[in-house]
């Protein structure tokens, strides 16, 4: 009976930690200025469907550079009688050379009328996978266009 009892607090015990993720690693990049491509999607002008298209060259904190690119597509749909809903979805590629790279899904956060985020506003996406060195990855990155026109992207991956 002290097996099955010492068992079972042993099995809830792992259960209980199973469940809490630690970082494993967080690093930050400095990406530059990105080059932008607008696709006019439907309606003329902004409108629902409209994709941004970028790609930047950043750095690590160790030197190492890569290419961030990615599309933003924007989500506009009437609501009700003169309501609105307007987002804006992101998928990111983070390509740090050979085949490591970072997938980066979530909300860009613009504001209204503006086809650049906001300066010193960070947003939290999902790293939602990867492949080479961050295979399987997880986690968050935070982003924050600083007034220079530069961005920050500050990674924590869980392992």
């Amino acid at each position: 009976m002290k097996h099955h009892t010492f068992a079972t607090a042993l099995a809830l015990a792992s259960l209980a930690f199973a469940g809490t993720a630690a970082a494993d690693q967080t690093f930050t990049i400095l990406q530059d200025l990105p080059a932008l491509t607008h696709v006019d999607v439907g309606l003329d002008g902004s409108s629902h469907g409209d994709i941004m298209a970028f790609e930047a060259p950043f750095t690590t904190e160790d030197g190492t550079t890569g290419t961030m690119s990615g599309m933003v597509i924007t989500v506009d749909i009437a609501v009700g009688e003169g309501g609105h809903f307007l987002d804006r979805i992101a998928q990111i590629v983070v390509d740090f050379g050979g085949s490591d790279t970072l997938v980066i899904g979530g909300i860009a956060s613009y504001p209204t009328g503006e086809v650049i985020m906001a300066p010193d506003a960070p947003q939290l996406r999902a790293v939602i996978g990867g492949t080479g060195r961050f295979i399987g990855a997880r986690g968050q990155v935070a982003t924050t266009r600083r007034d220079a026109g530069h961005y920050e992207h500050s990674f924590t991956l869980l392992d």
